[in-house]
Protein backbone atom coordinates (compact mmCIF):
# COMPACT_ATOMS: atom_id res chain seq x y z
CA UNK A 1 0.00 0.00 0.00
CA UNK A 2 1.61 3.50 -0.62
CA UNK A 3 2.77 5.58 1.64
CA UNK A 4 -0.44 8.05 1.53
CA UNK A 5 -2.77 5.37 2.08
CA UNK A 6 -0.52 4.27 4.89
CA UNK A 7 -0.86 7.92 6.63
CA UNK A 8 -4.79 8.24 5.68
CA UNK A 9 -5.05 4.85 8.24
CA UNK A 10 -2.51 6.12 11.06
CA UNK A 11 -4.68 9.20 10.67
CA UNK A 12 -8.10 6.41 11.59
CA UNK A 13 -6.49 4.75 14.03
CA UNK A 14 -5.65 8.00 15.88
CA UNK A 15 -9.39 9.69 15.86
CA UNK A 16 -11.33 6.04 16.27
CA UNK A 17 -12.47 6.77 19.39
CA UNK A 18 -13.37 10.85 18.36
CA UNK A 19 -15.67 8.80 15.78
CA UNK A 20 -16.90 6.44 17.46
CA UNK A 21 -18.08 9.24 19.97
CA UNK A 22 -19.72 11.04 17.09
CA UNK A 23 -21.47 8.01 16.10
CA UNK A 24 -22.68 7.10 19.37
CA UNK A 25 -23.95 10.86 19.43
CA UNK A 26 -25.12 11.39 16.55
CA UNK A 27 -27.38 8.13 17.27
CA UNK A 28 -28.95 9.22 20.11
CA UNK A 29 -29.46 12.91 19.17
CA UNK A 30 -31.33 11.64 16.17
CA UNK A 31 -33.30 9.11 18.26
CA UNK A 32 -34.70 12.23 20.38
CA UNK A 33 -34.79 14.51 17.80
CA UNK A 34 -37.16 11.95 15.62
CA UNK A 35 -38.80 11.39 19.31
CA UNK A 36 -39.87 14.36 19.67
CA UNK A 37 -41.79 14.62 16.28
CA UNK A 38 -43.92 11.47 17.50
CA UNK A 39 -41.57 9.71 14.08
CA UNK A 40 -41.15 6.46 15.56
CA UNK A 41 -38.85 4.78 12.72
CA UNK A 42 -38.33 0.90 12.12
CA UNK A 43 -34.46 1.00 13.43
CA UNK A 44 -31.70 3.30 13.69
CA UNK A 45 -28.25 1.93 13.21
CA UNK A 46 -25.24 3.39 12.70
CA UNK A 47 -21.22 1.99 12.67
CA UNK A 48 -17.74 3.48 12.73
CA UNK A 49 -16.53 1.71 9.03
CA UNK A 50 -13.65 -1.11 9.70
CA UNK A 51 -10.12 -0.28 8.67
CA UNK A 52 -10.05 -3.23 6.01
CA UNK A 53 -12.93 -1.49 4.20
CA UNK A 54 -11.61 1.85 4.75
CA UNK A 55 -8.20 0.49 3.36
CA UNK A 56 -10.41 -1.10 0.23
CA UNK A 57 -11.97 2.07 -0.25
CA UNK A 58 -8.70 4.14 -0.37
CA UNK A 59 -7.12 2.03 -2.88
CA UNK A 60 -10.38 1.63 -5.10
CA UNK A 61 -10.23 5.75 -5.30
CA UNK A 62 -6.90 5.40 -6.30
CA UNK A 63 -5.66 7.17 -3.22
CA UNK A 64 -7.36 10.59 -3.77
CA UNK A 65 -7.81 11.59 -0.44
CA UNK A 66 -5.37 13.90 1.43
CA UNK A 67 -6.66 13.54 4.68
CA UNK A 68 -9.33 11.45 6.52
CA UNK A 69 -11.82 14.37 6.78
CA UNK A 70 -12.23 14.02 2.72
CA UNK A 71 -13.86 10.92 3.70
CA UNK A 72 -17.33 11.88 4.52
CA UNK A 73 -18.82 8.10 5.18
CA UNK A 74 -16.18 7.13 7.50
CA UNK A 75 -19.17 7.34 10.39
CA UNK A 76 -22.72 5.97 8.77
CA UNK A 77 -26.19 6.28 10.48
CA UNK A 78 -29.54 4.41 8.77
CA UNK A 79 -32.59 5.65 9.37
CA UNK A 80 -35.00 2.70 8.28
CA UNK A 81 -38.75 4.16 8.12
CA UNK A 82 -41.51 1.89 8.30
CA UNK A 83 -43.18 3.53 4.85
CA UNK A 84 -41.74 5.63 1.85
CA UNK A 85 -43.78 8.99 2.82
CA UNK A 86 -42.25 9.16 6.30
CA UNK A 87 -38.70 9.18 4.74
CA UNK A 88 -38.68 12.79 3.74
CA UNK A 89 -40.36 13.86 6.95
CA UNK A 90 -37.36 12.54 8.45
CA UNK A 91 -35.45 14.26 5.87
CA UNK A 92 -36.80 17.73 7.14
CA UNK A 93 -35.49 17.25 10.35
CA UNK A 94 -32.36 16.30 9.61
CA UNK A 95 -31.99 19.29 7.28
CA UNK A 96 -33.40 21.43 10.22
CA UNK A 97 -31.00 20.05 12.54
CA UNK A 98 -27.52 19.46 10.94
CA UNK A 99 -25.61 21.25 8.35
CA UNK A 100 -26.08 19.24 5.17
CA UNK A 101 -22.83 18.91 2.37
CA UNK A 102 -25.20 19.30 -0.68
CA UNK A 103 -22.94 18.62 -3.28
CA UNK A 104 -22.28 15.06 -1.36
CA UNK A 105 -25.27 13.94 -0.56
CA UNK A 106 -27.67 12.21 -3.37
CA UNK A 107 -31.31 11.15 -3.40
CA UNK A 108 -31.08 7.73 -5.29
CA UNK A 109 -34.73 7.47 -5.09
CA UNK A 110 -34.86 9.34 -8.44
CA UNK A 111 -34.12 6.62 -10.75
CA UNK A 112 -34.69 6.81 -14.30
CA UNK A 113 -38.50 6.32 -15.14
CA UNK A 114 -37.51 2.37 -17.28
CA UNK A 115 -35.43 1.72 -14.11
CA UNK A 116 -35.89 0.16 -10.62
CA UNK A 117 -33.21 -0.77 -8.07
CA UNK A 118 -31.54 0.56 -5.01
CA UNK A 119 -33.34 3.74 -4.15
CA UNK A 120 -32.56 5.89 -0.82
CA UNK A 121 -31.80 9.16 0.41
CA UNK A 122 -27.92 10.08 1.43
CA UNK A 123 -27.44 12.82 3.03
CA UNK A 124 -23.64 13.87 4.34
CA UNK A 125 -23.91 16.28 7.30
CA UNK A 126 -22.35 17.53 10.02
CA UNK A 127 -22.61 19.39 12.83
CA UNK A 128 -24.13 23.35 13.05
CA UNK A 129 -22.54 25.91 14.46
CA UNK A 130 -24.92 26.44 17.83
CA UNK A 131 -24.90 22.69 18.34
CA UNK A 132 -21.09 22.78 18.54
CA UNK A 133 -21.75 25.42 21.16
CA UNK A 134 -22.94 22.83 23.61
CA UNK A 135 -19.79 20.48 25.21
CA UNK A 136 -21.26 17.30 24.11
CA UNK A 137 -20.84 17.84 20.70
CA UNK A 138 -18.07 20.48 20.71
CA UNK A 139 -15.07 18.02 19.61
CA UNK A 140 -17.08 17.30 16.32
CA UNK A 141 -15.99 20.30 14.06
CA UNK A 142 -15.34 19.59 10.82
CA UNK A 143 -15.90 15.97 10.98
CA UNK A 144 -18.31 14.80 8.45
CA UNK A 145 -20.93 11.69 8.33
CA UNK A 146 -23.17 10.11 6.22
CA UNK A 147 -27.17 9.54 7.17
CA UNK A 148 -29.10 6.98 4.94
CA UNK A 149 -32.82 7.27 4.90
CA UNK A 150 -34.83 4.26 3.96
CA UNK A 151 -37.98 2.30 3.98
CA UNK A 152 -37.90 -1.24 5.49
CA UNK A 153 -38.76 -2.54 1.84
CA UNK A 154 -36.25 -0.27 0.12
CA UNK A 155 -33.97 -1.75 3.25
CA UNK A 156 -34.67 -5.35 2.17
CA UNK A 157 -33.59 -4.94 -1.59
CA UNK A 158 -30.49 -2.90 -0.54
CA UNK A 159 -29.58 -6.21 1.55
CA UNK A 160 -30.82 -8.69 -1.27
CA UNK A 161 -29.07 -6.76 -3.84
CA UNK A 162 -25.30 -6.60 -1.76
CA UNK A 163 -26.09 -10.41 -1.02
CA UNK A 164 -26.46 -11.68 -4.68
CA UNK A 165 -23.63 -9.05 -5.62
CA UNK A 166 -25.18 -7.08 -8.52
CA UNK A 167 -22.88 -4.07 -8.90
CA UNK A 168 -23.51 -2.57 -12.40
CA UNK A 169 -25.59 -3.53 -15.65
CA UNK A 170 -22.62 -5.35 -17.41
CA UNK A 171 -22.17 -7.73 -14.92
CA UNK A 172 -25.23 -9.56 -14.95
CA UNK A 173 -26.69 -10.98 -18.33
CA UNK A 174 -29.94 -9.56 -19.65
CA UNK A 175 -32.31 -12.59 -18.77
CA UNK A 176 -31.04 -11.76 -15.13
CA UNK A 177 -31.31 -8.19 -15.10
CA UNK A 178 -35.00 -8.40 -16.23
CA UNK A 179 -35.62 -10.52 -13.06
CA UNK A 180 -33.50 -8.08 -11.50
CA UNK A 181 -35.94 -4.55 -12.71
CA UNK A 182 -38.98 -7.15 -12.28
CA UNK A 183 -38.30 -7.57 -8.55
CA UNK A 184 -37.42 -4.53 -7.90
CA UNK A 185 -40.60 -2.90 -9.46
CA UNK A 186 -42.37 -4.92 -7.34
CA UNK A 187 -41.00 -4.08 -3.96
CA UNK A 188 -41.03 -0.29 -5.22
CA UNK A 189 -44.99 -0.86 -5.89
CA UNK A 190 -45.58 -2.65 -2.55
CA UNK A 191 -43.85 0.41 -1.01
CA UNK A 192 -46.23 3.02 -2.64
CA UNK A 193 -49.49 0.05 -1.97
CA UNK A 194 -48.70 0.59 1.80
CA UNK A 195 -48.83 4.08 2.14
CA UNK A 196 -52.09 4.08 0.53
CA UNK A 197 -52.97 1.47 2.96
CA UNK A 198 -52.27 3.42 6.09
CA UNK A 199 -54.11 6.44 4.65
CA UNK A 200 -56.99 5.06 3.88
CA UNK A 201 -57.20 3.31 7.44
CA UNK A 202 -56.35 6.79 8.88
CA UNK A 203 -59.21 8.41 6.81
CA UNK A 204 -61.82 5.81 8.19
CA UNK A 205 -60.67 6.17 11.28
CA UNK A 206 -60.95 10.03 11.15
CA UNK A 207 -64.63 9.66 10.08
CA UNK A 208 -65.89 5.90 11.75
CA UNK A 209 -67.10 8.60 15.06
CA UNK A 210 -69.20 10.81 13.06
CA UNK A 211 -70.70 7.30 11.42
CA UNK A 212 -71.49 5.99 15.06
CA UNK A 213 -73.42 8.46 16.17
CA UNK A 214 -75.10 9.25 12.68
CA UNK A 215 -75.75 5.31 11.90
CA UNK A 216 -74.24 2.93 14.26
CA UNK A 217 -75.88 0.20 12.77
CA UNK A 218 -74.08 0.53 9.44
CA UNK A 219 -70.71 0.33 11.06
CA UNK A 220 -69.19 -3.15 11.39
CA UNK A 221 -67.16 -3.81 14.43
CA UNK A 222 -63.56 -3.75 13.84
CA UNK A 223 -60.62 -2.47 16.26
CA UNK A 224 -61.45 1.52 15.59
CA UNK A 225 -64.86 1.64 15.78
CA UNK A 226 -64.98 -0.40 18.66
CA UNK A 227 -62.52 2.10 20.37
CA UNK A 228 -63.86 4.94 19.33
CA UNK A 229 -67.57 3.56 20.39
CA UNK A 230 -65.94 3.20 23.72
CA UNK A 231 -64.38 6.48 23.75
CA UNK A 232 -67.18 8.69 23.32
CA UNK A 233 -70.21 6.43 23.98
CA UNK A 234 -72.47 8.08 26.90
CA UNK A 235 -73.98 4.95 27.91
CA UNK A 236 -70.40 3.92 28.32
CA UNK A 237 -69.30 6.91 29.74
CA UNK A 238 -72.35 6.65 32.56
CA UNK A 239 -71.93 2.90 32.95
CA UNK A 240 -67.95 3.84 34.08
CA UNK A 241 -68.09 6.69 36.03
CA UNK A 242 -71.41 5.01 38.75
CA UNK A 243 -68.75 2.03 39.32
CA UNK A 244 -66.41 4.36 39.66
CA UNK A 245 -67.99 7.10 41.91
CA UNK A 246 -69.28 4.09 43.95
CA UNK A 247 -65.26 3.48 45.68
CA UNK A 248 -64.11 6.70 45.98
CA UNK A 249 -60.33 4.95 45.30
CA UNK A 250 -60.76 3.55 42.24
CA UNK A 251 -58.88 4.38 39.08
CA UNK A 252 -60.25 4.96 35.46
CA UNK A 253 -57.25 4.04 33.45
CA UNK A 254 -56.85 5.49 29.92
CA UNK A 255 -58.38 3.64 27.00
CA UNK A 256 -54.70 3.77 25.83
CA UNK A 257 -54.00 1.02 27.97
CA UNK A 258 -57.02 -1.21 26.49
CA UNK A 259 -54.66 -2.41 23.60
CA UNK A 260 -53.84 -5.86 25.12
CA UNK A 261 -57.36 -6.81 25.85
CA UNK A 262 -58.91 -5.25 22.93
CA UNK A 263 -58.57 -8.88 20.88
CA UNK A 264 -60.01 -10.89 23.10
CA UNK A 265 -63.59 -8.17 23.45
CA UNK A 266 -63.08 -8.62 19.39
CA UNK A 267 -63.29 -12.78 19.46
CA UNK A 268 -66.44 -12.64 22.33
CA UNK A 269 -67.94 -10.06 20.32
CA UNK A 270 -67.94 -12.49 17.31
CA UNK A 271 -68.69 -15.29 19.39
CA UNK A 272 -71.84 -13.69 20.21
CA UNK A 273 -72.91 -12.99 17.17
CA UNK A 274 -72.59 -9.40 17.46
CA UNK A 275 -71.51 -7.64 14.16
CA UNK A 276 -72.08 -3.67 14.41
CA UNK A 277 -72.27 -1.30 16.87
CA UNK A 278 -75.62 -0.96 17.35
CA UNK A 279 -75.61 -4.49 18.77
CA UNK A 280 -72.48 -3.22 21.73
CA UNK A 281 -75.28 0.00 22.13
CA UNK A 282 -77.71 -2.44 22.73
CA UNK A 283 -75.89 -4.69 24.85
CA UNK A 284 -75.13 -1.58 27.08
CA UNK A 285 -78.72 -0.69 26.98
CA UNK A 286 -80.68 -3.87 27.90
CA UNK A 287 -78.31 -5.03 30.79
CA UNK A 288 -77.30 -1.41 32.20
CA UNK A 289 -78.68 -1.53 35.67
CA UNK A 290 -78.34 -4.76 36.92
CA UNK A 291 -74.94 -5.00 35.23
CA UNK A 292 -73.76 -1.52 37.37
CA UNK A 293 -75.15 -2.99 40.76
CA UNK A 294 -72.72 -6.37 40.49
CA UNK A 295 -69.89 -4.49 39.52
CA UNK A 296 -70.32 -2.31 42.33
CA UNK A 297 -70.81 -4.91 44.62
CA UNK A 298 -68.10 -6.72 43.33
CA UNK A 299 -65.36 -3.61 43.90
CA UNK A 300 -67.33 -3.03 46.96
CA UNK A 301 -64.72 -4.71 50.18
CA UNK A 302 -62.32 -6.17 47.26
CA UNK A 303 -59.56 -3.73 47.87
CA UNK A 304 -57.04 -6.09 44.91
CA UNK A 305 -59.34 -3.84 42.68
CA UNK A 306 -57.68 -0.68 42.19
CA UNK A 307 -59.36 0.47 39.33
CA UNK A 308 -59.68 -0.74 35.38
CA UNK A 309 -58.97 0.51 32.23
CA UNK A 310 -61.63 2.69 30.02
CA UNK A 311 -63.62 0.19 27.83
CA UNK A 312 -63.29 -2.57 30.27
CA UNK A 313 -66.88 -2.87 30.75
CA UNK A 314 -67.45 -4.25 27.53
CA UNK A 315 -65.50 -7.52 28.27
CA UNK A 316 -67.08 -8.01 31.36
CA UNK A 317 -70.44 -7.60 29.74
CA UNK A 318 -69.31 -9.78 26.97
CA UNK A 319 -68.30 -12.38 29.88
CA UNK A 320 -71.92 -12.17 32.28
Amino acid sequence: MKIKGKNLLSQFDEQFILLNNLRVSTEQLIRVLLNKRNINPHQIISRVKDRKSLEHKIINKNYKYDSIEEITDIVGIRIITYLEDEIDLVASIIKDEFDIDIENSVDKRLLDADRFGYRSLHFVAFYNNSRLKLSEYSNFKKIKFEIQIRSILQHSWAEIEHDIGYKGEFEIPDSAKRTFFRVAALLEQADIEFVKLKNEIAEYESTVGEKIKSVPSTVEINKASVISYLTNSKIVTEVEDRIINARKDLELDPIEELDYILDDILIKLNDKGLNTISDIEKLYIDNKDKFIEEQIERFKNNYDLIGFIQGATLLWLLKS
